[in-house]
C-alpha cells in the first residue's frame, strides 16, 4: 500500500468508538423562580420564571435500536440528494428500518441536490399531509431553521440523522463526531508525509453542520505543524469539483503531498486528476470519508491510502427507530454518536457500505 509504512498501517486500523452526547427527559419539575424588580418608587412587579429543564448530556455510543411500534406511523426521512453513494446507502437502510418495524417510511431528497430551499418546501408539504415524525439531514444547518420552526408549530417532532439543524425543538442528533473526524484525516497524513510538505483540504458543502465540523478538525491539528503549508477549499462534496480544485492546486504545487478531503467523493475526484497528471500513486497520499464501493475500489487499487467509515448504515436505521421510540412515549437520548473507524486496504471489505 502507497506511501504507509507498518507502523503507520497499524496506528491508522484503530477503531474509534465514539460517544454520544445524549440527553434524556428531565427527571423532575424545575423549580419557578421569582424574581422582583422595582418598577416606581412604593410599587414591584413581581415575575414568576420557570428555568429551561436541565439535560443529561451523558455520552451514549451504544444505542439500542430494538423497538415495537405502537402503530403503523408514517415517518419521512428527508435527505441532501440521491446523487451521493452515502446518501442512496442512507435510503437504502431508511426503508429497511421501516419494513423491520413495520412502519410506513418515506425517503425524500431535493432534485437540486444541497438545495435547503426544496428542502424547506418538502417539509412543508409532509405537514399538510400530516406526517408523524420527520428525520431530517439539512442541507444548510442554519437555513433549515424555518423548516424546524413549521415542524415545531405543527407538533411534528424532528430527528437530526448525519448533520445537526437549527432554529427548534428536537428530539436527537445521530451521527459522528465529526470534528474527531476531520482531525483523524488530518492525523493520517501527517503520519504518512511527516511533519513538512503540503497538503490540499478538500472542504464539504459550506454552511453544514458536518462539513463545517470536520474542516475546523483539519485545521485545528494541521496548525501545530508549521512546517506543513495547507491549501483548502470547498469542492461541495462532488467528484468533478475535486478533480477541478485538484487539477487547479497541482499547476501551483507540482510537489504536493497529500490530498485529504471531508468526504471521500471529492477525493475519488482527486485521484483522477494525480492520475491525469501522470503523478504515480506513492507520491501523493490519499484519505477521505466514507466506504461505499467505489472507495474501496479505490484503496484496493493502491490509489487511496485510508478512509474514514462513519456508519451510515447506522445513522439511517437509528434514526428511523429513534423516531418510533419518541413517537411511542419512550425516552430518547438527546444526541447518539454512531461509532468511527480507520479503514485501510486492510480492512476495507469489514466496513464496505452498501
Amino acid at each position: 500500500m502507497s506511501r504507509f509504512t507498518k507502523s503507520v498501517l497499524l496506528a491508522l486500523s484503530l477503531i474509534i468508538a465514539l460517544g454520544s452526547l445524549a440527553a434524556c427527559a428531565p427527571t423532575a419539575t424545575p423549580t419557578p423562580v421569582t424574581i422582583i424588580k422595582e418598577v416606581e418608587k412604593e410599587k414591584v412587579v413581581v415575575i414568576t420564571a420557570t428555568p429551561p429543564p436541565v439535560v443529561d448530556l451523558t455520552p451514549v455510543y451504544d444505542f439500542d435500536p430494538t423497538v415495537t411500534a405502537a402503530k403503523k406511523y408514517k415517518i419521512a426521512v428527508v435527505l441532501k440528494n440521491f446523487t451521493n453513494p452515502f446518501w442512496l446507502t442512507h435510503q437504502r437502510w431508511a426503508l429497511k428500518a421501516g419494513e423491520d418495524f413495520g412502519v410506513e417510511v418515506t425517503v425524500l431528497a431535493p432534485s437540486n441536490p444541497d438545495n435547503v430551499e426544496e428542502q424547506i418546501r418538502i417539509v412543508e408539504d409532509l405537514i399538510q399531509k400530516g406526517v408523524d415524525g420527520v428525520v431530517l439531514a439539512p442541507a444548510n444547518t442554519t437555513a433549515i431553521a424555518t423548516a424546524v420552526q413549521k415542524l415545531n408549530a405543527a407538533k411534528i417532532p424532528v430527528i437530526y440523522d448525519n448533520t445537526r439543524g437549527s432554529g427548534g425543538d428536537y428530539v436527537c442528533y445521530i451521527g459522528a463526531d465529526n470534528i474527531l473526524v476531520g482531525k483523524t484525516v488530518a492525523e493520517g497524513a501527517v503520519q504518512a508525509i511527516g511533519d513538512k510538505g503540503k497538503i490540499l483540504i478538500l472542504e464539504g458543502f459550506p454552511g453544514q453542520q458536518t462539513a463545517d465540523d470536520r474542516r475546523k478538525g483539519m485545521n485545528d491539528f494541521l496548525t501545530a505543524y508549521t512546517g506543513i503549508e495547507v491549501a483548502s477549499q470547498t469542492a461541495h462534496w462532488r467528484r468533478l469539483e475535486g478533480m477541478q480544485v485538484t487539477e487547479n492546486t497541482l499547476q501551483r504545487w507540482p510537489d504536493l503531498n497529500a490530498v485529504i478531503g471531508a468526504s471521500g467523493e471529492m477525493v475519488l475526484g482527486a485521484i483522477e486528476a494525480i492520475k491525469s497528471a501522470g503523478i504515480p500513486n506513492d507520491k501523493i497520499v490519499t484519505g477521505g470519508v466514507d466506504v461505499y464501493p467505489d472507495i474501496v475500489k479505490a484503496l484496493k487499487a493502491g490509489e487511496m491510502d485510508f478512509t474514514i467509515s462513519q456508519a451510515p448504515q447506522k445513522q439511517a436505521y437509528w434514526s428511523v427507530a429513534a423516531m418510533i421510540m419518541h413517537l411511542n412515549g419512550q425516552t430518547v437520548p438527546k444526541e447518539i454518536r454512531t461509532p468511527t473507524a480507520i479503514v485501510t486496504v486492510a480492512n476495507a471489505d469489514e466496513f464496505v457500505e452498501e
